[in-house]
């Protein structure tokens, strides 16, 4: 099994949010070059340092946003937050692999353990798609879709 990372797409649209940032920044503090042009230094010097705030802060965002993912692997399933929290869970310990619909109970893509437990996968929290109040989000359909694959692909291997 090849390591795949699975993204929500909350992520994904922040990823593309600080690369956008990123973008402005550039144009922002390339700007300074005309304000220089027109005599306007201290201008140009203000344009810059909002440029390069722009820039750091799309940076900031893309990088966090692309921190927020869950990993699946030969091993298992690993996860990280954009903050921090992370997880770990051996296929060894899976039960089963749980996507919950929007009215069933659980916010995220869920492991049942064999142990009984329920571990949530953080980064895939289920959210609905716009103008739709009855069902979840492609992108949470589809990443619940991999991790029960992948759970699939580690059994069948075990047979």
């Amino acid at each position: 099994m090849n390591l795949t990372t699975v993204r929500a797409g909350s992520s994904s649209g922040l990823m593309w949010a600080g690369a956008v940032l990123v973008f402005l920044g550039f144009f922002t503090a390339l700007f300074a070059v005309a304000l220089l042009v027109g005599g306007e230094v201290l201008g140009a010097v203000l344009v810059v340092l909002l440029g390069l705030a722009l820039i750091t802060a799309g940076v900031v965002l893309f990088l966090l946003a692309r921190r927020a993912c869950a990993r699946l692997d030969a091993r298992g399933v690993s996860w990280s937050t954009m903050l921090g929290a992370r997880g770990v869970v051996p296929w060894e310990q899976v039960h089963q692999v749980v996507v919950p619909g929007m009215h069933e109970p659980g916010d995220a893509v869920l492991l049942r353990l064999r142990d009984g437990s329920v571990v949530p996968i953080a980064p895939l929290r289920k959210t609905q798609a716009p103008g739709d109040s009855t069902g979840p989000h492609p992108w949470y359909l589809r990443a619940g879709a991999a991790v029960i694959r992948a759970h699939q692909q580690w059994l069948a291997g075990q047979r």
